[in-house]
């Protein structure tokens, strides 16, 4: 859902961006201050829009209490680690510990 928000928020940007962007005529008496003034806001207003919806797309509702919650950071382990076992000898019946490479 949030995938389908940033998208059509961008093509209302783009499109209100493209839209204050059209120039009538070309004539050096008004300058170029208006359309820099224009597209720079319009620049900065889709930047915090964006910034917004990003920052806060990892936050929940609790209906218990009520309120938001941050929810748990996860480790996920590597695929492949080291570990140090307990490995049985080749000739006789005793063991020795090795570093022995383990994966899931």
């Amino acid at each position: 859902m949030l995938k389908k928000f940033l998208a059509s928020a961008l093509v209302v940007a783009t499109v209100a961006g493209a839209s204050l962007a059209t120039t009538g005529t070309a004539e050096a008496r008004y300058g170029r201050g208006g359309a820099f003034a224009g597209g720079a806001a319009v620049g900065v207003l889709g930047g915090l829009l964006l910034g917004g919806a990003l920052a806060n797309r990892n936050r929940g509702y609790d209906y218990d209490d009520g309120g938001y919650y941050e929810p748990a950071p996860v480790y996920v382990q590597p695929a492949c680690w080291f570990e140090r076992q307990r490995v049985p000898n080749q000739y006789d019946y005793g063991y020795h510990i090795e570093r022995v490479r383990v994966c899931r």
